[in-house]
């Protein structure tokens, strides 16, 4: 009977050890997107090209190491994947990759990310493809991502801080060491970002006001004395689900340095989703004012789209996207329209079918 008891004991020690150690084990999730498009897309002058695109699909992991007491090692690792021949980009942790420690005081992460403002603003208002391919936003500010080169529109070096939710309200902070090499000889000068968020987020109802500072990623005048941007926005907005209607909208103010004066510009962007059983429709319109002190340097941005959910995970959609630029204005040749050089004035238009696919 002893032998018994002792066994029994013995069973439930390992039990409890078991689960111990289960507790505090990590938990990896594998997860990603799959998202193309067949379109077509036109220049002004009139020449077109068919292409099939990539829209940004990822495969990433995220894991949890609960530490009990409310505390826990966070990470992710996330790479960029493409399903339309390119192998462009595709090396590991080329999107938002970081480490990080979740407390009741809060959560730190350290590595490369897109930052808070981007997540609690311009995320917001990208319902019909995600802000990605040849209907993302082509207004953007540079001053939000980091004006990054080396990290392909994400910031290298990165710490965030994201509060705890209090009455409904989260504060957060990022600051950025952009890994850019000083482009003036013997400058000690280092490129960074300082990005400050506050969120409001009770029932469907999103908000959200930021500061973006990004400095000395360019170098303006590399005679002496050097002088380097300084580059800056203050962006409000969010979305709000009303059931029968999406909305989501946002304005920006943002400054530019130049060699001899501060432009600034303002920019507003709007974003309607009216969801019909599987069926979702979706405009999203964006207007970029000139730069003060300039003329023809404005911007607009127009998409109607449909998308169609085939199941909680995949839909099959299509849209129609046109970028208006005045005469002045470049679209940058970035990102999507890399093929296009960086015309002044150019106008562009694409027409696409997709499938969306997440796991």
């Amino acid at each position: 009977m002893k032998t018994v008891q002792h066994l029994s004991l013995a069973a439930a020690a390992t039990l409890s050890a078991l689960a111990s150690l289960s507790a505090h084990a990590t938990d990896v999730v594998v997860y990603g997107r799959l998202n193309a498009t067949f379109e077509n897309v036109r220049v002004e002058n009139g020449h077109s090209r068919n292409v099939v695109n990539d829209n940004a699909s990822r495969i990433g992991f995220r894991g949890t190491e609960d530490l009990g007491g409310g505390k826990a090692v966070i990470f992710q690792i996330e790479s960029r994947v493409r399903v339309d021949g390119s192998d462009s980009g595709t090396t590991l942790a080329t999107r938002d990759s970081w480490v990080g420690l979740r407390t009741p005081q809060g959560t730190l992460r350290l590595g490369r990310t897109l930052g808070p403002i981007y997540y609690a603003t311009y995320d917001h208002i990208s319902m019909h493809n995600h802000d990605t391919g040849y209907s993302s936003d082509a207004l953007l500010s540079s001053a939000i991502l980091g004006n990054s080169n080396a990290a392909g529109g994400r910031m290298n070096n990165t710490i965030w801080y994201t509060s705890p939710k209090i009455a409904d309200f989260t504060l957060e902070a990022a600051y950025a060491l952009l890994d850019e090499a000083p482009v003036a000889s013997g400058s000690k000068r280092t490129p960074h970002h300082l990005g400050l968020v506050a969120n409001y987020d009770r029932g469907p109802l999103h908000a959200a006001v930021s500061y973006a500072s990004t400095q000395n990623t360019t170098d303006l005048d590399s005679a002496a004395p050097i002088r380097f941007n300084n580059d800056r926005a203050v962006t409000a907005g969010g979305s709000y689900n009303f059931g029968p209607l999406v909305v989501g909208a946002l304005f920006e103010r943002s400054k530019r340095s130049t060699l001899t004066e501060d432009l600034t510009r303002n920019y507003w962007r709007v974003a309607l989703m009216a969801p019909v059983g599987a069926h979702e429709f979706h405009l999203n319109v964006g207007v970029a004012g000139d730069y003060s002190g300039t003329d023809d340097t404005a911007g607009k941005q127009y998409t109607l789209a449909y998308n169609y959910n085939l199941s909680k995970r995949s839909k099959v959609y299509a849209y129609y996207t046109k970028i208006d630029n005045d005469s002045a204005r470049s679209t940058g040749g970035g990102g999507a329209y890399s093929f296009l050089g960086s015309p002044a004035g150019l106008d562009i238009s694409s027409v696409a079918l997709g499938i969306r696919h997440n796991f």
